[in-house]
């Protein structure tokens, strides 16, 4: 034990996996996949980049949703920055906002592929808007 380490970590230092709901859905998505590869292969077809993700490692929301979800608490650190009169402090609040939608591309799931031209809306309790098309978000 060392002053570093987490008060529930095993003893190869990480934290254990507790949830049998999410580890069961991984090894039935590693399954599938692992089918289809067998599939191609006594096929003949070892043409492997055309095997496709299974849905149930997808998030039931379109990928401008996650994203606009992700930068939730964005306006609620860039308002305690523009309170300070402090530049460092201005400068962590922004460097605090910037890594705060870390948390959201940490999970296993994927969100789903966005359609071309599809729309999200979403005002947050400050006001601040977000209104973001397909096209747009990647050519901004």
């Amino acid at each position: 034990m060392d002053e570093y380490r987490l008060p529930n970590a095993n003893n190869y230092g990480g934290i254990d996996n507790l949830d049998s709901n999410g580890t069961g859905l991984i090894r039935t998505i590693g399954w599938d996949i692992l089918k289809q590869i067998g599939r191609k292969i006594i096929s003949g077809d070892f043409n492997l980049t055309t095997i496709s993700i299974p849905i149930k490692i997808m998030v039931p929301l379109s990928f401008l949703q996650t994203m606009a979800r992700a930068y939730f608490q964005y306006p609620i650190f860039l308002k305690f920055a523009n309170e300070c009169s402090d530049p460092v402090d201005k400068l962590k609040y922004v460097i605090v906002a910037l890594v705060s939608c870390f948390h959201k591309s940490s999970h296993f799931m994927k969100p789903l592929n966005p359609i071309l031209g599809e729309t999200y809306e979403l005002v947050y309790e400050d006001g601040s808007k977000v209104n973001k098309t397909i096209y747009k978000f990647f050519l901004d």
